[in-house]
């Protein structure tokens, strides 16, 4: 096998996405582009060095790096700024890094090792540490980055499990589900929820950001209005444009085929990495690209969800087409861990992981 190699199924569809994500920023705010192409390039280094590392040896570490990783997600209770309601953030200069979105590769790798181990009791085990860092990252308070790390987490934790047991799972995490709204939540959360149920009760208030960007989706129509003629983000009439309801901006701007372009890539992206899954036969492997597949189609469909008015709002991003640094470096390392998989799954087995 070649020193150097990739996943092109991987890849391509990952490229394109990142240029469409610039191209789209540029548009609707060209202050933050720059920033945004150093993000791209130090992610594109990222992705190639783990691509480059074997990922048993990231596997073989999974406890060090599941310790460092907590007390990286618990740092900003202690060193970070409060600031818009939550305290996620650390401040680096101009940059700011956010520790639960760049510990979430490690954390799946970490459920992925535990699942596939030989412990005593292992699914007892996975349970109990994966509570842990969801309540760290719930009480920042980051519910969406809780609830896209869960799905992950539920994922592996199912695929270990029988369907009997399973169903007690979840059975007693939906009981939990009604005191967590009423006394884990705050007002803030309800309240989204609330007006994801009827947006019209408070126009201005709770149910403007759902209201603004159903109207930029409808008004991009089949082809869009152009590159920088979207008059929803461009007169800043949508909220977070650039993050959280950029599904919107390029709707609105691209239109139903530009949006399905974006739709297209995602399953693309999401298809290799269930391929990569099935093939695998490390099985600490094909569970980690399960989570991450898990996840990912998690945070792409209430994203968009979120943009179209058929899912609450949270806080989620889109993956490689929102601004941010942290999110673009988490889902590089991600996908380099992917693609030392896919690259190195015939490889014969030099590093025991027990």
């Amino acid at each position: 096998m070649p020193r150097f190699s990739l996943d092109f199924k991987v890849v391509l569809p990952v490229g394109f996405l990142l240029v469409l994500g610039l191209l789209l920023l540029k548009s609707i705010s060209p202050q933050l582009w720059s920033d945004q192409v150093i993000f791209s390039i130090v992610a594109v280094f990222i992705f190639i060095l783990f691509s480059q590392i074997d990922y048993r040896i990231l596997f073989s570490l999974y406890f060090p790096l599941f310790i460092l990783s907590m007390l990286f997600l618990i740092s900003p209770l202690f060193f970070g700024l409060y600031s818009r309601g939550s305290q996620r953030w650390l401040f680096l200069g101009p940059f700011s890094l956010q520790p639960s979105e760049l510990v979430k590769p490690v954390l799946m790798l970490f459920f992925a090792v535990v699942a596939a181990s030989e412990w005593d009791n292992k699914l007892r085990w996975l349970l109990l540490l994966g509570i842990i860092p969801l309540i760290a990252i719930f009480i920042q308070p980051d519910l969406g980055t809780t609830l896209i790390v869960g799905v992950g987490w539920l994922t592996i934790f199912s695929s270990q499990v029988s369907f009997k047991k399973l169903v007690s799972v979840y059975g007693v995490m939906i009981i939990m589900a009604l005191p967590i709204y009423h006394f884990a939540l705050r007002d803030y959360q309800r309240q989204r929820i609330t007006s994801f149920i009827n947006p019209n009760a408070d126009p201005l208030g709770q149910g403007y950001h759902v209201i603004q960007s159903t109207i930029a989706v409808g008004s991009g129509q089949l082809s869009g209005r152009g590159l920088g003629q979207g008059t929803q983000s461009q007169l800043r009439f949508l909220p977070e444009h650039h993050t959280d309801f950029i599904f919107a901006s390029l709707s609105e701007e691209l239109g139903f085929v530009g949006s399905m372009v974006v739709v297209l890539l995602f399953l693309l992206l999401l298809r290799r990495i269930y391929e990569i899954s099935q093939s695998v036969s490390d099985p600490a492997a094909s569970a980690f690209c399960l989570g991450i597949m898990a996840l990912l189609t998690f945070q792409i469909f209430v994203n968009i969800g979120m943009n179209l008015g058929i899912a609450p709002i949270t806080g989620i991003t889109l993956p490689f087409i929102s601004y941010g640094g942290s999110s673009l470096v988490s889902m590089a390392f991600t996908l380099g861990i992917i693609n030392s998989i896919s690259t190195r799954q015939h490889q014969p087995l030099s590093i025991q992981i027990h």
